[in-house]
């Protein structure tokens, strides 16, 4: 039994890259997903990919797939609605990727388009192995090698495990790394629409309390008045609006949407899940990586949470990929630790400031208000400051 392998626990988006990328080099990739692996591209949400993802799908060699079906981001409006419910006025800011020498931000592409494009890459991979509806109970790091026993009674020895099996990963748990998580009293729900006026490209995110209420741009064959809303609020908020009739639920998101796009109507189902920020307290162990939601989760503000999955995985192929040229051991600790140092400071980071961010964007102080609608509009005055965050934002 070859030793020569990566073992890859979890196949959502951010598996599926990962495999993708190991797949190019001339190892075998091995890949647990324990749930129905038909039900993986059924997925209804869209992602608001950055521009480094997009060069990772080219990378793979999938972007003339995906593109057709990807909407670009030219624009990013944020509004503080905070003072409109008492005399109609509204703070808003525009980011324009013009701004730092950029045609777009990125696309946003429907997630059953990216999965189904990156599995049928891999299905034509010979270095790809599947095990499907199967999952791992147990592994043993040595030395020189990992050993992993699955549900179903699958024994594999490899090089390195990643794990990129989310939030509540068995791999984590199995290593006993600890997390710091906090939570908001706060549901996300996510939907398309349709609207009665053009999107003209711009994604809109409209701050309240309770949360933003974000209208991201769908590409559409034959016009732009298609979006992709996500709405975070309190768990009353969410629940409530989730229940109403479909004619209500478009009179009430109408009126949140403030007339950024004209009339809401609802066009597809809706899917709503617990908004939190969590990040491990270590992201490797011996011969063992935690990416993407394994290692940290964000609210879904900006855009930061799969891409930020993204760089780990690019990051993490660029070094492996460097030590295989090199016949190193992909699974070393010296490796790993380097790893470790260059992504775990810049996820810890992100995770902090994108929850400092939720914090302000459904807060109820009379004080922070008045200071975030203060600051969008010394943002109007501060070309310098804005290409800083359009920056950070991108990674």
């Amino acid at each position: 039994m070859s030793s020569d392998n990566i073992i890859i626990s979890g196949l959502g988006i951010s598996g599926l890259i990962t495999a993708s990328l190991f797949c190019k080099e001339k190892i075998e990739v091995h890949c647990f997903e324990p749930s129905d692996f038909s039900k993986l591209c059924e997925d209804q949400r869209t992602t608001a990919f950055l521009n480094p993802a997009i060069n990772a799908f080219k990378e793979i060699g999938i972007w003339e797939n995906i593109e057709p079906f990807a909407q670009p981001l030219k624009e990013m409006e944020i509004i503080d609605a905070t003072a409109f419910k008492k005399n109609g006025e509204t703070t808003s800011v525009v980011f324009d990727p013009n701004e730092v020498k950029l045609k777009n931000f990125g696309y946003n592409i429907p997630n059953e388009r990216v999965s189904s494009a990156l599995l049928n890459f891999l299905r034509e991979k010979k270095n790809f192995v599947l095990y499907s509806s199967d999952s791992l109970v147990d592994h043993y790091a040595f030395d020189n090698n990992i050993l992993v026993k699955s549900a179903k009674g699958k024994v594999l020895e490899g090089k390195l495990l990643i794990s990129c099996e989310g939030r509540d990963s068995q791999i984590r748990k199995r290593e006993k790394i600890g997390k710091i998580k906090a939570s908001y009293n706060q549901l996300a729900m996510v939907f398309q629409v349709s609207h009665s006026e053009s999107h003209k490209n711009r994604t809109t995110e409209i701050l309240d309390t309770g949360g933003p209420f974000t209208i991201i741009p769908l590409r559409s064959s034959t016009s732009q008045l298609k979006s992709t809303v996500v709405w975070m609020d309190t768990y009353e908020a969410i629940n409530e609006a989730y229940s109403l009739r479909k004619n209500q639920f478009d009179a009430l998101i109408s009126k949140k949407s403030m007339g950024a796009r004209g009339k809401l109507k609802l066009l597809s189902g809706k899917q709503k899940w617990p908004v939190l920020s969590q990040i491990t307290k270590a992201i490797v162990s011996k011969r063992t990586v935690l990416i993407a939601e394994s290692a940290h989760v964000m609210p879904p503000t900006g855009a930061q949470g799969l891409n930020t999955s993204v760089e780990d995985i690019i990051y993490l192929y660029q070094i492996c990929k460097k030590a295989l040229k090199s016949n190193k051991d992909i699974g070393e600790d010296k490796l790993l630790r380097q790893y470790s140092l260059v992504r775990f400071p810049l996820t810890g980071g992100k995770v902090f400031g994108i929850h400092l961010l939720n914090e302000i964007s459904m807060t109820k102080n009379r004080f922070l208000k008045t200071a975030r609608r203060n600051f969008l509009k010394h943002l109007n005055q501060s070309p310098g400051l804005k290409r800083i965050l359009i920056r950070v934002g991108l990674g």
